[in-house]
């Protein structure tokens, strides 16, 4: 049943229970909360009386229903290899609309609550897959991928930002010092036009293995950029999970690595209220983009603390 941790909630789970079981014609027998992904809308996969079952995503606000109307908008769009495909498309006056899409349990999904599983052979698959999916023209409809935001300059000035970044263990004082312009330069310089399809928010948890298939879920950021945008975001996630070293996949992309430390660093520095689970495994991801970066560049190798040790 859907879950029902307040009235309010049990008033709005049934009549999200009700659209969903028109739209596929039949009644439900369970609503379980995935066990992967990170997102405000409401997700659930549910059984269906005849056995089947549908994974279904719910706007809960204006900011989630932007995200759900650009995901929809995707699906249509993304090669159907790519992609779960779509059940129903409910967008009703008055109500949140809902996306529901293909069961896809049975997947492998190599990330999940209790950890990363990759099987043997299936992180060569991924990025195939992802090398493929940058081979592809974005659709007219898409926008271009947003600006990146300059950070390093914002962590390289005399003041409590730069103590904080210091602070991560990541390098020295010293190091920083001497490559501030080099990474500053590279961030700047980073070229992220082109015409290619972008996931826009491509990790582990939002792909999954099935049969011959390897599927992309959580599309909505997706936009019309560089063909490498995904693959310079997933290559640190991979690498911190057993796949290779970036530089040996993207070996002239110092752009991407010196924007994506920067950006983890301030996403670290910022957010607060993140976990101490999750501030680490930025830190870990800050530490990879970092070395990455010197690779790339020309630099020195960073004399912080090693990923393997934070």
């Amino acid at each position: 049943m859907c879950p029902a941790p307040d009235d309010a909630w049990s008033t709005s789970a049934a009549i999200l229970r009700a659209r969903v079981e028109r739209a596929v014609g039949q009644s439900s027998t369970d609503w379980t909360e995935p066990d992967t992904g990170l997102s405000a809308a409401a997700r659930f996969s549910v059984t269906l009386k005849d056995g089947s079952g549908v994974f279904v995503k719910a706007a809960t606000d204006d900011q989630t229903e932007g995200w759900l109307r650009a995901e929809y908008l995707a699906l249509r769009e993304v090669p159907e290899r790519f992609v779960p495909r779509v059940v129903a498309w409910l967008d009703e006056p008055g109500h949140r609309p809902v996306l529901v899409v293909e069961d896809l349990r049975g997947a492998h999904w190599p990330a999940g609550h209790e950890g990363v599983d990759w099987r043997e052979g299936d992180i060569d698959r991924v990025l195939a897959a992802v090398a493929d999916l940058a081979g592809v023209a974005a659709p007219a409809s898409f926008e271009p991928s947003p600006r990146r935001p300059a950070y390093w300059p914002t962590l390289l000035g005399e003041g409590p930002d730069r103590a904080a970044f210091l602070d991560l263990g990541v390098c020295s004082a010293g190091w920083l010092a001497g490559v501030a312009s080099v990474l500053t330069e590279a961030e700047a310089g980073l070229d992220d036009s082109g015409d290619s399809l972008v996931h826009g928010d491509l990790r582990s948890d939002n792909i999954c293995v099935a049969g011959d298939r390897v599927i992309f879920v959580d599309w909505s950021h997706a936009s019309r950029g560089s063909a490498e945008h995904d693959l310079s975001l997933l290559l640190p996630t991979l690498h911190l999970e057993g796949g290779p070293l970036p530089y040996d996949v993207l070996p002239t992309s110092g752009g991407w690595a010196a924007a994506g430390s920067a950006s983890l660093a301030r996403r670290v520095l910022d957010d607060s209220g993140a976990p101490d689970w999750l501030v680490r495994v930025f830190v870990r991801l800050l530490a990879i983009d970092l070395a990455w970066a010197a690779s790339c560049l020309g630099l020195p190798r960073p004399d912080g603390a090693d990923w393997r040790s934070i």
